[in-house]
């Protein structure tokens, strides 16, 4: 059976709606994005009728796979939320030791941006294990976690960390300013970012990144070229 073509005019509509509020690649999507984002296709279902909105659906649907890159696939398996190619709001804050570091020192590295605190019972159990493991096991390879702590003391972050035998890169951000940058509702929250210095994706909560898809995605990304 023959595919039924929408109307030209019907279709024009639909894409003149979803670009008119399209949000830049530079920002970190926010609840109002997700908002914006729902309203833009509630405006493109109420212009077409039923019949047509469902042939439209799909069609997009069918499209977003067709375009989809072997990044995209693997950021999707991974089950991350994708951010592919925005750029991650730059910062600077310090080490417990006193020494300044930037997000943008990390150029040419993957690194995992990590947001915690030491009350966090699921942090607690996820960086001695996992993120410990991921960070000793690809050093080597220019893969770098870098741990941002939220809101603690540096007299109670520096003992938590040694007494746990942790080597990722700890920074403080101690007013929680960073955080707030970065949308952290929950610990731990980390980010993904390629080579590149573009972001790749988001976790809420706990994942199991020595092993799995999360593991294939990071090895993808270690195999890019270092600009």
């Amino acid at each position: 059976m023959r595919r039924r073509q929408f109307p030209a005019t019907v279709l024009l509509l639909a894409l003149a709606i979803a670009a008119a509020t399209r949000p830049t690649l530079a920002q970190i999507d926010t609840e109002e994005d997700r908002e914006r984002e729902l309203a833009r296709e509630r405006a493109v279902q109420k212009s077409m009728s039923s019949w047509e909105y469902d042939l439209y659906r799909r069609e997009r649907d069918r499209n977003k796979l067709k375009n989809k890159t072997e990044l995209d696939k693997l950021v999707s398996a991974a089950r991350l939320y994708p951010l592919v190619g925005r750029d991650p709001p730059p910062f600077t804050l310090v080490r417990p030791d006193g020494r300044r570091v930037g997000l943008s020192d990390f150029t040419g590295h993957v690194v995992l941006l990590y947001f915690w605190t030491t009350a966090s019972p699921y942090t607690a159990l996820e960086m001695p294990a996992t993120i410990e493991k991921l960070q000793r096991e690809l050093k080597d390879r220019r893969f770098t976690v870098v741990a941002v702590n939220i809101k603690d003391k540096k007299e109670d972050v520096a003992p938590w960390i040694q007494s746990r035998g942790l080597s990722p890169v700890v920074l403080l951000d101690t007013n929680g300013v960073v955080a707030e940058i970065y949308r952290v509702r929950s610990t731990p929250t980390a980010y993904l970012i390629g080579r590149d210095h573009k972001l790749v994706g988001r976790v809420m909560g706990t994942r199991g990144w020595d092993g799995g898809a999360s593991k294939e995605l990071i090895d993808y990304l270690l195999k890019a070229p270092i600009r």
